[in-house]
């Protein structure tokens, strides 16, 4: 099966990314997937990423730690039916929140290096190509920078907003703070406060520790299954909210 939106060979995916050849050895990586109520893209998934991870020459030993926060479809049970030495399944009864997702499924990584993913697929795993060899050259995290948006209209002004108000505040240059795509060392996150939604703020975060973050462009597809979580009116309260506390834990590690 081909991997999500058109993924390219193996041998293609290395020769698009020519850092590849700064990467003496492979990695093994511990690829976190949140899921909330997307049982139309379960089977899709489920091919995609164990494929291009397997394909990719960045790529030693992978696992997928798929969390299922909550759902009330049939999410974790199709989850279930394709565990396997290289699949984790892990469930939080009620939902929680990406962020009390991620930091579940990134407690439970057996590797030092963790990516993250969406369950929708709106980015490719096979950017992660794009991504890796920047901690080989000392970046603690690589975040994706989502070009050309897929998104609503309305979603991608809100973003727009967002990002404007929130480096007022900040002072940071993230172009896209709230992408979905990124990986990043195990011991980034020590330290960390996992605060729901810790998740929109994580690449400054990681830096506000001391780890240096490399913004690298990926691709940005449709969603073609399901419904998106988010919108403005869950997305304005929370976000202030959380911006606020960035702010004060910025102030408090800069005093």
């Amino acid at each position: 099966m081909p991997g999500a939106h058109g993924s390219t060979s193996k041998s293609k995916t290395s020769l698009t990314n020519p850092e590849t050849r700064r990467i003496p050895q492979p990695l093994n990586v511990s690829v976190v997937v949140p899921l909330h109520n997307e049982e139309p893209n379960v089977e899709r998934l489920l091919a995609v990423v164990p494929t291009s991870l397997a394909r990719n020459l960045l790529v030693d030993q992978f696992e997928i730690i798929c969390v299922d926060d909550g759902s009330t479809d049939r999410t974790g049970e199709f989850l279930l039916r394709g565990r396997s030495d290289r699949l984790v399944v892990l469930s939080i009864p009620g939902r929680s929140g990406q962020s009390a997702a991620l930091a579940r499924g990134s407690a439970a990584a057996r590797y030092d290096i963790i990516g993250l993913l969406d369950g929708d697929l709106q980015t490719t795993p096979d950017d992660f190509a794009l991504l890796l060899p920047w901690l080989e050259r000392g970046f603690g995290c690589a975040h994706g920078i989502r070009t050309n948006r897929q998104d609503p209209l309305v979603r991608r002004a809100s973003s727009l907003v967002a990002r404007v108000v929130r480096q007022l505040v900040l002072g940071d240059d993230f172009q896209d703070i709230s992408c979905p795509l990124s990986v990043f060392r195990k011991a980034c996150l020590t330290g960390v406060p996992l605060f729901d939604p810790f998740h929109r703020y994580l690449p400054y975060l990681i830096e506000m520790r001391g780890y240096a973050v490399k913004q690298v462009p990926v691709r940005h597809f449709p969603r073609i299954a399901g419904r998106t979580k988010y919108g403005i009116a869950n997305r304005l309260g929370p976000g202030l909210r959380s911006l606020i506390a960035v702010r004060r834990l910025a102030r408090k590690k800069s005093g």
